[in-house]
């Protein structure tokens, strides 16, 4: 302890230095790699945003059987609705429409996570019973960040995509049956609160972002202990 003492109070000038780019280098290994899931999720929201006028989020809908479905996003188009499942995945993904299980790797490491198509497909069934006469598409998008090295399965988006399906989307006005249909469906709607949105982190991201801002917080403690004493 003695030693730590002698050299934080050392007046050498490349102690605060040392000192300061430890604390920055752990915030940027802890932190980096959650926060870049953070910002992607943001850009995939802010372009969703852009795919069509108005959406329905995180809701119940009725299935027309007496029951409720969960709708992460429905969004309204000018020709029809879109159901948007979002998976925020980066690396590479391995994917086909009728197998179970597709495969995400990150480096050395490798997830499981069910097929998304097939419970959109259930999905969309119902909301097809509730809205016959609407067209229903369906979408899964990927973070950017994605890959696909086997291909990507019909109705699967990655980043760049999704931004070509907005700019086709800009200036287009809804069809009128479409709109009033729209209506109906937001005053069916209830907000599922109970329900938690897309797993943004990946399990232990969540303890490595807290371990970066504490080294963030530490580094601005130590800026201004150390300008407080020299001034």
């Amino acid at each position: 302890m003695e030693l730590i003492n002698e050299f934080l109070n050392s007046q050498h000038p490349v102690v605060p230095g040392v000192v300061l780019a430890i604390l920055v280098g752990l915030l940027l290994f802890f932190s980096w790699a959650p926060v870049q899931q953070l910002l992607s999720h943001w850009s995939l929201s802010r372009l969703l945003k852009q795919i069509g006028l108005q959406k329905l989020k995180n809701v119940y809908i009725p299935d027309g059987l007496g029951d409720v479905i969960y709708v992460e996003r429905l969004i309204l188009q000018a020709d029809g609705l879109l159901l948007v499942t979002i998976k925020p995945f980066r690396g590479n993904i391995f994917a086909a429409e009728q197998i179970d299980q597709w495969t995400q790797v990150v480096g050395h490491h490798s997830y499981k996570f069910p097929n998304p198509l097939h419970q959109q497909e259930t999905d969309l069934q119902a909301l097809q019973a509730v809205m016959p006469d609407t067209p229903i598409n369906r979408l899964v998008v990927f973070a950017k960040g994605s890959h696909f090295p086997k291909g990507k399965p019909a109705d699967v988006c990655d980043f760049s995509d999704l931004k070509v399906i907005a700019e086709q989307q800009q200036n287009k006005i809804v069809i009128p049956a479409i709109q009033s249909q729209w209506q109906e469906l937001i005053i069916q709607a209830e907000p599922a609160v109970n329900m938690k949105q897309s797993i943004l982190f990946r399990r232990g991201d969540k303890q490595r972002l807290l371990l970066g801002v504490l080294s963030g917080l530490a580094a601005i403690a130590f800026s201004i202990w150390y300008l407080g004493g020299i001034l």
